[in-house]
């Protein structure tokens, strides 16, 4: 066996890892991010040549049964550094070791498969776009083109693998340690469940003070509670969630943290049963009254001159303009709730095709002199937009909207910086695909004067991604509404990676 000269890591990884020399671990044991790439570095470094059917040890020596040694491909290479059993898996069966991620979460030690034809370890990003990356694998070309024959290198290589986009994936090695550590950059806002979830958010935004007032609203169900937001800013109080049956220890205990002397409870008693306004009754010093209509739109609609009654008591300006999203769905009323919460903007709501009746009365009687549209024309149609203008003698009816809801709140977090006085820092993440722990951290954001953005679960959105990689200065960190299980792990690590790369 020839070794090639050495040649470590250290600081040529985007994310600096320390690579020592340990010994082989037997199959299965717990695997860091650093023994991974010692491994990778070991066969990169020793000569070795390219073959399917022959076998080489963790030291890159040739060995004569498929027992004492992995195969000398690619597929032997990552299973040789993931530590796999000998003589190692197929491209076909590496994923099933794994979990996918995103190409935004790739970390040294992860694996860049397409199925059934290639693999390679990633070793670092080279460029601070993101486009190249070192590549530890075997080669067969470069096995044939060398003398003697070496397959095992690293390169830098375009991602995802020179030019073949198609059907090269990442994955992470499951049970992988050494994992980012992102608690710099994460702040959670996370209970046992929503509810306690949004009591922490109420925490967050009220730590040392209190509030007179809060807003209850089902945490069952979303469309009674999407125009609470406004509302919520004019008496300056949170947005606490209940089962529809019974009243929440945390949310109890939250109400008597905060001092409150009022409870607004949004919506009918489908949506929140008197059983809760009971409860609610039963707490000491806490008066209960109830906003809502006999639909969603009606509901909205009530909130809205609430909030307009509210405000003038308090002797506060409500916004001439009212957003309108769609009642069919919940994700850019939610992502519009810090921005409604700030400028006492209600939000109306309406359906897809046809402007709600309900809708239409409220912008009559509030005297709105103008509305923002949320969200692309399948949410909200071009015809509504039409008719908004028209009952608003003209005016121009502009629209917030992204590709898809992820995008749209991106979108309504540009206008809030443009607009009013909100910052990027700390900026609230909320799930997108579930309306409970966005409901709460609207209003939370709000009152902090920061952005809600959103994403799936299980990975960063690309968008929000590129947003945090550069505005990372602005940003600094970020409020991740809810558990592990609402914003997953490798989300938070995708969104540490960006700020620190930004």
């Amino acid at each position: 066996m020839h070794r090639r000269s050495p040649f470590r890591l250290g600081v040529a990884l985007a994310l600096t890892l320390t690579i020592v020399v340990v010994p082989a671990s037997s199959a299965f044991a717990a695997m860091s991010r650093s023994l991974v790439m010692d491994r990778a570095t070991r066969w990169a470094d020793a000569v070795i040549p390219y073959s399917q059917s022959g076998w080489a040890d963790l030291d890159g020596t040739i060995v004569s049964s498929p027992s004492l040694g992995w195969r000398r491909d690619c597929s032997g290479f990552a299973s040789m550094s993931w530590n796999l059993p000998k003589p190692g898996a197929s491209t076909r069966s590496l994923a099933s070791y794994a979990d996918p991620i995103q190409k935004e979460a790739l970390q040294p030690g992860d694996l860049i498969l397409k199925s059934g034809e290639h693999a390679v370890i990633f070793g670092g990003w080279t460029d601070t776009t993101r486009t190249k990356y070192w590549a530890f694998e075997m080669s067969s070309t470069q096995s044939k083109n060398t003398t003697p024959p070496d397959g095992s290198r690293r390169r830098e290589t375009p991602y995802p693998y020179w030019g073949e986009d198609y059907g090269y994936l990442p994955y992470r090695l499951r049970g992988i340690t050494e994992s980012i550590d992102y608690s710099a950059y994460v702040s959670p806002i996370a209970g046992a469940d929503r509810y306690a979830t949004a009591a922490a958010a109420s925490r967050a935004a009220w730590a040392d003070g209190s509030a007179a007032t809060v807003m209850i609203a089902s945490g069952e169900n979303w469309p009674d509670a999407l125009g609470a937001s406004a509302l919520a800013g004019a008496v300056e109080g949170p947005v606490l969630l209940t089962r529809p049956g019974s009243l929440p220890a945390a949310v109890a205990e939250e109400i008597r943290r905060l001092g409150a002397s009022e409870a607004i409870v949004v919506g009918g008693e489908a949506a929140v049963s008197p059983a809760v306004l009971q409860a609610l009754d039963a707490l000491e010093g806490v008066e209960t009254t109830r906003v809502g209509g006999t639909d969603r739109y009606a509901t909205s609609a009530a909130l809205a001159r609430e909030t307009q009654v509210r405000a003038v008591a308090a002797g506060k300006s409500v916004d001439t303009e009212v957003f309108v999203a769609t009642g069919a769905d919940f994700p850019d009323a939610l992502a519009a709730a810090p921005v409604a919460y700030r400028h006492l903007r209600p939000i109306l709501l309406t359906t897809p095709g046809e402007l709600a009746t309900d809708t239409r009365q409220a912008i009559e009687s509030l005297g709105a002199s103008g509305a923002i549209v949320l969200g692309g024309a399948g949410a909200v149609s071009e015809q509504v937009r039409s008719d908004l203008s028209t009952l608003l003698d003209g005016a121009h009816v502009p629209r917030l909207s992204g590709d898809d809801r992820y995008e749209t709140a991106m979108a309504l977090s540009a206008h809030a910086d443009e607009s009013c006085c909100m910052t990027y820092r700390g900026a609230a993440l909320a799930n997108g695909a579930g309306f409970a722990d966005a409901l709460a951290g609207g209003v939370m954001a709000g009152r902090l004067g920061v952005p809600l953005l959103l994403t799936p679960a299980g990975r960063l959105h690309s968008g929000v991604a590129d947003l945090l990689s550069g505005k990372a200065a602005a940003f600094g960190y970020v409020r991740c509404l809810g558990g592990d299980s609402a914003v997953y792990p490798i989300v938070r690590e995708t969104i540490a990676l960006m700020l620190q790369s930004g």
